[in-house]
């Protein structure tokens, strides 16, 4: 993944956090991007089928749940915040 990607990235996260998120912080910006990163990158070893980007996405949106929440199974209505995040990380991530 190119740098001008990564870079709207993080752009697109600090907007996160700036707008509210509760799951997106100044000091976690660089760890989710580099975890988001990995995990969308890897989705074609982890799965056989051919991807849309709703699949992807809400691939994403489980690695980065199962990443930063230490009880996944508990986080009720964070689960939607997490999806909005890799919502706006795999419009991102789809332009390359």
């Amino acid at each position: 993944m190119g740098q001008p990607v990564q870079n709207a990235a993080r752009t697109a996260l600090v907007e996160l956090c700036e707008s509210g998120s509760p799951v997106v912080r100044p000091e976690t910006v660089d760890k989710i991007l580099a975890v988001a990163v990995r995990r969308w990158q890897s989705f074609h070893r982890r799965n056989d089928r051919t991807p849309d980007i709703n699949t992807r996405t809400n691939d994403l949106a489980k690695g980065l749940l199962n990443t930063f929440e230490p009880a996944p199974t508990l986080a009720g209505p964070l689960q939607s915040d997490y999806h909005h995040l890799a919502t706006a990380l795999a419009n991102v991530f789809a332009t390359e």
